[in-house]
């Protein structure tokens, strides 16, 4: 028996590359695009339905929010309770999911419970009822949580950063307790018949896609109507950025803590300089040993954690660095952050920071592709944004080769404090 010496650490070893599995994709008899993944050895199948109906596709972002919530509340055929018993007989898990451009529904089963299971996925997306007295309970849960975020200092700051980034597009709508209550019922029923139409979605599986899953598939979506291949929600053009004071403050005088935002409107995924930015906005703040963290948090003591970095939209993104600090080092928290921008636009980062960077961005995306399912959301994510797995090639090249120079003068282009919006709430 070879024994391991625990006393000895693993030998470190660069990455060459990251392993990749390109999904097959075909159309089921109906035009419904599928994009499949087959791998390991567990005979578990993910599947996921994803809508071009996010929260950015209605005046009101909690119609689309409450609508996808809604699905599970009842059918023509079942109340919430069955449909929950319908997934939880079989050992399986299914959720709904939205963001600002995309909702999801997705169904985690044992291959052999799939012909038991998938049926009722349809049948929520398809034959919703949306239940009076369901959605009143929802409506109320909701808008009372929205009442207790809006007394955190960290909420508020979320909320406001992205209307002042966005506003007045749909990616920045404002949303008050009037948005919770004004919504109908109606409204969620119309926007389920306009977005939730099996033409307006993308079927991906992934784990052990056999052939007894596929014909399940085929045979549970692949049987209406024939889809219009052409049909696609698409949201209105964006607005060019409206010019809001850079500073902004929002008191709060029973705060504790202050929230702290710093950021602006950046550019999408397919950006010349997304992955260069993504790569200094790691350094500045992205992880554990970041530069944010080992000035404001260990050496000053400031505040329990702070970040950065960069989010991705389907037609927009933005940059961002985040806390919460007491409030009676407010001031000197944000002099320190602006403090370590100027650092990385006027210095070089070392050879020795660079490097560990590099390693610490490329294992954590060779961590995100290690399995089946994990594979395909990375291709789900480059897919729904127009771009294919080449994406995470051309990443990877980007963080090998790219050099102190070129974070210095990303960081002059990019993060100029006349173009960075300064929000505070809470007390300074």
């Amino acid at each position: 028996m070879i024994q391991t010496d625990r006393t000895q650490a693993p030998a470190a070893h660069e990455i060459a590359s990251i392993p990749m599995i390109n999904p097959v994709s075909h159309l089921l008899p109906n035009n419904l695009p599928v994009y499949e993944l087959s791998a390991g050895p567990q005979e578990v199948v993910k599947v996921e339905l994803v809508f071009n109906a996010g929260s950015a596709h209605h005046s009101n972002p909690l119609v689309p929010a409450f609508s996808i919530g809604m699905l599970q509340e009842g059918t023509q055929r079942k109340n919430a309770a069955e449909i929950a018993s319908g997934i939880d007989d079989f050992g399986a898990f299914l959720e709904t999911s939205h963001d600002k451009d995309f909702s999801n529904v997705t169904l985690f089963t044992l291959n052999r419970y799939l012909p038991q299971t998938l049926p009722l996925i349809r049948e929520i997306i398809t034959e919703p009822v949306f239940p009076e007295k369901e959605w009143e309970i929802m409506r109320s849960n909701r808008l009372e949580k929205f009442i207790i975020n809006m007394g955190k200092v960290s909420y508020i700051a979320g909320k406001r950063f992205q209307e002042l980034l966005f506003a007045p597009t749909p990616y920045g709508a404002f949303i008050d307790e009037q948005s919770y209550k004004s919504v109908t019922r109606d409204e969620l029923v119309e926007f389920w018949k306009s977005h939730y139409r099996l033409a307006n979605s993308t079927i991906f599986l992934s784990g052990h896609v056999a052939g007894e899953v596929r014909d399940c598939v085929r045979d549970v979506f692949g049987k209406t109507v024939p889809l219009n291949p052409e049909f696609e929600q698409q949201l209105p053009p964006l607005q060019p950025k409206t010019q809001v004071e850079r500073e902004q403050f929002i008191l709060k005088e029973d705060a504790v803590q202050s929230a702290i935002r710093i950021g602006r409107r950046l550019f999408t995924k397919t950006h010349p300089d997304y992955f260069g930015m993504k790569i200094l906005s790691t350094i500045l703040g992205g992880y554990f040993g970041s530069r944010l963290m080992s000035n404001i948090r260990e050496d000053k003591g400031y505040t329990y954690g702070i970040g950065a970095g960069i989010a991705s939209l389907r037609n927009d993104g933005y940059f961002v660095i985040s806390t919460e600090v007491g409030t009676d080092v407010c001031s000197k928290a944000i002099a320190e952050i602006y403090k370590e921008i100027e650092i990385l636009q006027n210095q070089p980062v070392p050879e020795a920071e660079l490097h560990l960077v590099k390693n610490y961005l490329l294992g954590n995306l060779l961590k995100s592709f290690d399995g089946p399912m994990e594979q395909m959301d990375r291709f789900k994510s480059a897919h729904l944004f127009g771009l294919d797995l080449s994406f995470y090639n051309s990443y990877t090249d980007a963080i090998k080769s790219i050099n102190s120079e070129t974070i210095r003068n990303l960081a002059r282009t990019w993060l100029q404090k006349d173009d960075l919006i300064e929000l505070v709430v809470g007390k300074k």
